[in-house]
């Protein structure tokens, strides 16, 4: 007899090495393209976790140099990309027709400028939010303008940057305040864990933290549009922040239960 509990696990421990082993490759290409093509004044720093709000943030990468410090986010996706600069959410639609919906990386892009605001204690002008995709992925929207595609834009985008803000002095003072905050990946992949299992489970009964800013919520109604009168957890900072988290009620809680043990079935059988 088939164990499902055990065969679940296993698989939800093989999407994870995958993504994650995706993820390293991606963000290798082009920090490869940063060593390459970009001189010595610039400073890249690599996978860094800091301290936000009640817990933590991962970076990408942040390259310092007199021109500013690039905060830059890496998506290796493939498939069709649609999304804009406004949207809480983007999607991706993959050959065989599934859709996948993520995070604005724009916005998860504006939590680790905070989180280095804070840190640095910096002018907001000295930080450059860059959102790069892999060129496996197709656009099927306009990109804003601090979104690219392939290692060539995104030397291109750090290079138009051509105003120096920072001294040789603050450029050194930063790197070293940068590098001397990092966290232990494990701290930030408890944290992620943590977090996601307040998404996936939110009730009317405990709040979670704001996915944007790290902030406590508060239970709020919606008072117009198709979901009125429904309720959600809201950020204690609205209006400054916006983040949301949906209550799911039980049937939507048991419809996704259903969907996710038809995928199993179809990946066992």
């Amino acid at each position: 007899m088939l164990d499902f509990s055990a065969i679940s696990e296993a698989l939800d421990i093989f999407d994870g090495v995958r993504n994650e082993i995706v993820g390293v490759v991606g963000e290798s290409i082009f920090n490869q393209a940063a060593k390459k093509y970009l001189s010595d004044d610039y400073i890249l720093i690599n996978d860094i976790v800091l301290k936000s709000g009640s817990g933590t943030t991962q970076i990408d990468q942040v390259i310092v140099s007199k021109f500013g410090l690039f905060v830059i986010e890496i998506k290796n996706y493939k498939g069709w990309i649609w999304g804009d600069a406004n949207s809480q959410y983007w999607i991706q639609t993959l050959s065989k027709g599934s859709k996948n919906k993520f995070q604005n990386p724009i916005r998860q892009n504006y939590k680790h400028i905070k989180a280095l605001e804070y840190l640095l204690k910096c002018q907001p002008n000295y930080l450059k939010s860059l959102v790069v995709f892999s060129s496996f992925c197709q656009f099927k929207t306009s990109l804003p303008s601090n979104v690219v595609q392939g290692e060539v834009a995104y030397i291109n985008y750090i290079k138009e940057h051509k105003e120096s803000l920072i001294s040789d002095d603050e450029v050194k003072e930063i790197t070293q305040k940068v590098l001397g905050a990092r966290l232990d990946a494990s701290e930030h992949r408890k944290h992620i864990q943590k977090v996601k299992n307040q998404y996936q489970n939110a009730d009317e009964n405990t709040a979670p933290e704001c996915p944007k800013c790290g902030k406590n919520m508060v239970l709020r109604k919606s008072k117009s549009g198709p979901n009125v009168g429904r309720s959600f957890w809201g950020c204690s900072s609205y209006p400054q922040c916006r983040g949301i988290v949906n209550i799911k009620t039980a049937e939507e809680k048991a419809a996704e239960d259903i969907k996710k043990m038809h995928k199993l079935f179809k990946r066992i059988l």
